[in-house]
């Protein structure tokens, strides 16, 4: 289960808005709204860009969207 809290506090931790992650995950602000309302499933590269960009461990994209 996707935890949105988790996902705003390690991007704006980083100095990071959403736009910002929209376009680190090459998706579309819109796209990465419904994403993060449960609409619709993050692909597993967006993911990876998302832990990459952040330099977040495993365990923390675990907790962000699989806990």
């Amino acid at each position: 289960m996707f935890n949105k809290d988790h996902f705003q506090a390690k991007y704006i931790e980083h100095g990071l808005n959403a736009a910002d992650v929209a376009k680190i995950m090459g998706i579309n602000p819109a796209t990465l709204s419904r994403k993060m309302n449960g609409e619709s499933d993050f692909t597993r590269s967006e993911i990876q860009l998302f832990r990459s960009k952040l330099g977040l461990s495993a365990r923390e994209i675990d907790y962000i969207f699989f806990c």
